[in-house]
């Protein structure tokens, strides 16, 4: 809907928003320490712990050595430990078009789909499996994505005990119409029980219980070695689907046609055997299979003794793009929500604990060296794998060429706008990443296509004192009042002339508006190229080179911050869709308005209008700034001949440093002004000059000022040690 907005162009009609009522205050977790990897001033959101999932019943080993990346697993505790692929249950090709919510364009490859109710469109995705071996059982473990009703859905294990694929049968038995060579025992778990299968005689050899745990998501089945002895090395298969009524069997999908294997997901695919191109939901070579019914390609081995000696391997890492998840802070219901008439009601799709992301580690990572991280967000109907998908030029050019990791966050679905739950994603991930890998925390790019162009504007415009450089391809926001945020962000835009989506016009107005206002800037754009083939050409090796050099400014001498109270971000909602999507904080998640620099704990009088801070330092005076402005040039770095404006400076001699802070304030309450940020050593004063159109608190320091309205001068008084102890209990004034 906002691209379409932005265009000018009529939305297409839209389902009534769905409520969504956020879990209970208890369910946040709390703040973590501030990591030296993160910069200072990102919403709370940034540096909350990660939340703990909980401990599967029955599982007596552990349940945090789960590998982090999906298609790979590692040994640790005695046991195995693998994660599959979220949200790629989708069996395989059908008479079905699929379900409109995944597929409408990041296009699954499987179309099977799930009968209405309990699946809640997700109900047989395998999240995670693991095998345990303790002295006198082994215990098997699956945890699902989606698990709203415990009778949806069944597991089954094929196990090959000898690894010899000319022995044994080939047919999985419990009607899951799939098959692999070898096979000689299967294990079937459902919420009825689990039951051990000789395959070649389809006879039950054992009834065994299976813990379900519902909060944790998990089935575990534990089968005593004297049932199910272990030795050597078995190759082991794992798929999933709904059960039937008694709960020892498949039952069909509702879409399959007659003789299609009633599987959703096979799992023990490896990241290597899904490939990246074109690959949205990492489900290709698993569709591929289920059409033929032959599964024999994904499977692992599990050696017992090495289970028995606890080796334990290091967590995979693969180069270049892979898929991560991490556990949310929030929880909005189970699986996916798909009954709705249009991808554009900007709501979230994607609604468990456990969210996805694509990131791409370049061949030069090594961990404990300060990398950049390069945020590429995707566009409308796209999803986390967007640009590993369809964009292989660029993610060469922006990511291994760099030497950035470059992330992509899912947003909880394809129309989430970057704000709301799709905002706290974006923090959460970063938060995510930073804890698994080293990051320079003064080199974080914003990129994006489309609404992840919305998106980089929008961020960037809020924090702009976290960023580098923010790149917008095709999703320009026009000449807003919070364009002045992006004084310190060297901004680049491109698009197509012919662009049915965002219009030239749009991206003409932030050009023209960045030139007014001196910022610097590069504004390519294409003659010939519209929306969509400006995607497809994979062509952006000038974006690219634009985000070269990257690094933020920390404390400037001067700034402005114009923001906008209701939604806590750079752009308003009413001026951006005209009144049509809610614009929210979640505070009680950490998002919101933090501050800008030396400026913090932002405050407005009025919510609904536009507040700013216009701030000077003396004691940081900025050299002159010298424009010089280019038109006209040509570039062939894009999808077709190309004419770029640039605005760049060169800097002049810095003046003498004065001790006086002066503040423009608009709609403004309270502010605090950080005296070191601002560049006041602590035994040092001077002069505040404040000019307010309203009452307005200013605390620097243990200084509280107070404007009624209109200009006033006072003194910033040098720093001061404590005079006295504070009383027990009590909270002292902290230093600024």
């Amino acid at each position: 809907m906002v691209a379409a907005l932005l265009a000018g162009v009529a939305p297409a009609a839209t389902a009534a928003p769905r409520p969504v009522s956020p879990p209970p205050p208890h369910s946040v977790s709390v703040a973590a320490p501030h990591r030296a990897d993160l910069p200072a001033d990102a919403p709370p959101a940034l540096y909350r712990a990660e939340p703990k999932l909980p401990a599967a019943a029955g599982w007596p080993g552990s349940n945090t050595a789960f590998s982090r990346t999906s298609g790979t697993g590692r040994l640790a505790d005695g046991g195995l430990y693998w994660t599959d692929w979220l949200y790629d249950d989708h069996g395989t090709t059908t008479a079905s078009t699929g379900d409109p919510s995944v597929t409408a364009g990041s296009p699954t490859f499987g179309l099977y789909t799930y009968p209405a109710g309990a699946a809640h469109g997700n109900g047989a995705d395998i999240f995670r499996a693991a095998v345990l071996d303790r002295r006198s059982a082994t215990y098997w473990r699956v945890d699902w994505n989606t698990l709203a009703a415990a009778d949806v859905p069944i597991a089954e294990w094929a196990f090959d005990r000898d690894n010899n694929s000319g022995t044994g049968s080939a047919s999985w038995p419990a009607g899951a119409g799939v098959s692999s060579p070898g096979i000689d025992t299967a294990l079937t778990m459902s919420s009825h029980g689990a039951q051990l299968i000789a395959v070649a005689s389809g006879k039950v050899l054992a009834h065994l219980p299976v813990s379900v745990d519902m909060h944790a998501q998990s089935f575990v089945t534990r089968i005593p070695k004297s049932v199910l002895p272990v030795r050597g090395s078995w190759r082991i298969r794992l798929a999933a689907g709904l059960a039937d009524s008694n709960g020892t069997g498949f039952a069909a999908p509702p879409d399959a046609l007659p003789g299609q294997p009633a599987v959703y997901n096979v799992t023990f695919r490896r990241a290597d055997q899904e490939r990246v191109s074109d690959n949205f939901w990492d489900d290709m070579d698993q569709t591929r299979a289920l059409r033929t019914g032959t599964v024999a390609g994904f499977s692992h081995v599990v050696t017992w003794a090495r289970l028995a000696r606890r080796v334990r391997t290091s967590p995979p890492q693969p180069l270049g793009w892979s898929d991560r998840w991490y556990v949310s802070a929030v929880d909005l219901g189970p699986g996916i929500v798909s009954d709705f008439s249009s991808i554009e009601d900007s709501q979230p799709n994607y609604l468990g604990r456990i969210q996805p992301y694509g990131i791409y580690l370049p061949k030069s990572y090594r961990r404990g060296t300060a990398t950049e991280l390069t945020f590429l967000l995707h566009s409308l109907t796209q999803n986390h794998n967007q640009y590993a998908a369809t964009t292989p030029n660029f993610s060469k050019l922006a990511c291994e060429d760099r030497h950035s990791i470059c992330v992509t966050t899912l947003g909880r679905g394809p129309d989430g706008d970057y704000f709301d739950y799709a905002e706290l994603d974006f923090w959460q991930v970063w938060h995510a990443v930073a804890t698994a890998f080293t990051l320079d925390p003064e080199r974080t790019v914003l990129c994006g296509y489309s609404m992840g162009g919305l998106g980089t504007n929008a961020l960037a415009m809020a924090h702009p004192d976290l960023f580098a450089k923010a790149i917008t391809l095709a999703g320009a926001v026009g000449n807003v009042p919070s364009l002045a945020n992006l004084r310190w962000i060297p901004t680049y835009l491109a698009g197509g002339v012919t662009d049915e989506l965002v219009p030239i016009t749009i991206e003409k107005a932030e050009a023209d508006g960045l030139a007014a206002l001196g910022d610097r800037y590069r504004w390519v754009v294409y003659p010939e190229v519209d929306h969509v083939a400006f995607e497809l050409a994979d062509r952006f090796a000038d974006a690219a080179k634009y985000m070269n050099d990257a690094k933020r400014v920390r404390n400037p001498g001067t700034f402005s911050f114009t923001w906008f109270p209701s939604n806590g971000g750079g752009l308003s909602g009413n001026q951006i869709t005209g009144g049509g999507i809610s614009w929210t904080q979640l505070p009680a998640y950490g998002v919101g308005t933090t501050g800008d620099y030396w400026a913090r704990h932002l405050q407005a009088r009025s919510l609904t209008r536009y507040a700013t801070v216009r701030a000077e330092s003396g004691k940081r005076p900025e050299r002159a700034v010298i424009t010089h402005s280019s038109r006209g040039i040509t570039t062939v770095d894009g999808p077709g001949p190309g004419v770029a404006s640039e605005l760049t400076w060169t800097r002049g001699k810095r003046p003498a440093a004065r001790p006086l802070i002066r503040l423009h304030l608009s709609n403004v309450a309270a502010l605090t002004i950080l005296r070191r940020g601002a560049g006041f050593r602590r035994r040092q004063g001077g002069e505040l000059v404040v000019t307010t159109d309203g009452s307005t608190a200013i605390r620097i320091g243990r200084q509280l000022f107070h404007v009624h309205k209109g200009h006033r001068t006072f003194q910033i008084m040098p720093w001061q040690p404590k005079q006295y102890a504070c009383p027990p209990n009590e909270p002292c004034p902290g230093r600024a």
